[in-house]
């Protein structure tokens, strides 16, 4: 998506209308979406520029976020997914968006411990290739992500639990997943990944 606002240079966060643009946008309450005061409508998603989230623009004018994300993985091989409850309604991993001058590694780590109450150091956690990928949509109104991935091993018996945004946590195989309806990010770098993914725990 195009950054198609004049944003305000008053350093605040602003959060528009998925359809008409107007700064009159509320979230439902106890549901997914945000309806307009203004044109009426509803929407899944919102268009949110804050300055407290890393962002920019490339020369086409799209609008790019920053992505920090784990693959948890046992000792047998199995992943950690959950379903999200937020959009986009898919199965993901813990992940989240990177603070403005925060390091991907510490933000990775801190939405692992906020989204499935798991703590790992960021030095504990194996970083994958940095990947651009398009075609990745969040709630907050971007179409492009810069993904940092990391691995992370854990012991067989860890459990998981879903604190935000999501529910059903499950240990899946990466073919199991793949037969999910993954986030496009996660089923891209799923894919990506394949050979290192599909190793036993602590051989990655």
């Amino acid at each position: 998506m195009k950054l198609d606002v004049d944003v305000p240079a008053d350093g605040r966060r602003h959060q528009y209308c998925w359809g008409c643009r107007a700064e009159t946008v509320t979230p439902h309450h106890g549901a997914t979406g945000f309806t307009c005061a203004t044109c009426g409508r509803e929407h899944p998603r919102t268009l949110v520029v804050d300055p407290a989230l890393e962002w920019w623009t490339d020369p086409s004018g799209e609008y790019w976020h920053r992505t920090a994300g784990v693959f948890v993985r046992r000792e047998d091989g199995r992943h950690l997914f959950f379903e999200r409850v937020f959009f986009p309604l898919e199965w993901t991993v813990p992940a989240g968006h990177v603070d403005t001058g925060e390091d991907p590694a510490h933000a990775a780590s801190r939405e692992l411990r906020e989204e499935v109450g798991l703590t790992a150091a960021p030095s504990d956690l194996v970083p994958l290739d940095v990947t651009d990928i398009p075609g990745d949509s969040c709630w907050r109104g971007s179409d492009a992500h810069r993904w940092h991935p990391y691995l992370l091993d854990v012991p067989q018996d860890t459990i998981a639990e879903v604190l935000e945004e999501g529910r059903d946590p499950r240990w899946l195989a990466p073919s199991e997943a793949l037969q999910h309806p993954l986030t496009h990010p996660v089923r891209t770098l799923l894919q990506r990944h394949a050979a290192m993914m599909e190793r036993p725990g602590g051989q990655g």
